[in-house]
């Protein structure tokens, strides 16, 4: 697996937080960027899902998560999406290939690499969906990239 540490800056985000069957999420997706085109906000990046629940327990009845987009500039914020500022923070990161289906299989190598490198995971994990629902109609075609905020000891 290819997998690099990197530094994500501060950023400002659009958030939608969730506490939702799994399968809501592509509504929720929906709604954020449906806002993002509404009010013509710029975006830097791809949206993605932060899990703060444990990802293995995903498919279990509710799920706590926030699905969120880095965006450049202030925005009016609606009765579901909140904006706020996210300070700098290191991960590692790595990209998983077509569904979602395997994709724990993903987490495992990532903490193996983690482990072998003394990086210490020090927060919830991070889904970018930089090919996905939102603009792939092929789930094996899929690309996210896990990120995993670490520590380096």
């Amino acid at each position: 697996m290819d997998y690099e540490v990197k530094v994500i800056p501060e950023q400002k985000l659009g958030v939608i937080n969730c506490k939702t069957p799994i399968e809501d999420l592509e509504i929720f997706l929906s709604i954020l960027m449906g806002w993002v085109d509404a009010e013509e906000i710029e975006t830097e990046g791809e949206p993605f899902i932060v899990y703060f629940s444990p990802r293995h327990e995903v498919n279990d009845g509710d799920v706590v998560y926030d699905v969120s987009i880095a965006i450049k500039d202030d925005a009016e914020e609606t009765d579901r999406i909140r904006v706020v500022d996210m300070i700098e923070n290191k991960v590692l990161a790595g990209k998983h290939f077509g569904s979602t289906d395997n994709i724990l299989d993903t987490y495992a190598e990532l903490v193996d690499v983690a482990q072998k490198n003394n990086y210490h995971i020090i927060g919830s994990p991070k889904e970018v969906l930089i090919k996905g629902i939102h603009n792939c109609d092929d789930e094996n075609e899929f690309i996210t990239e896990i990120q995993l905020p670490i520590i380096e000891m």
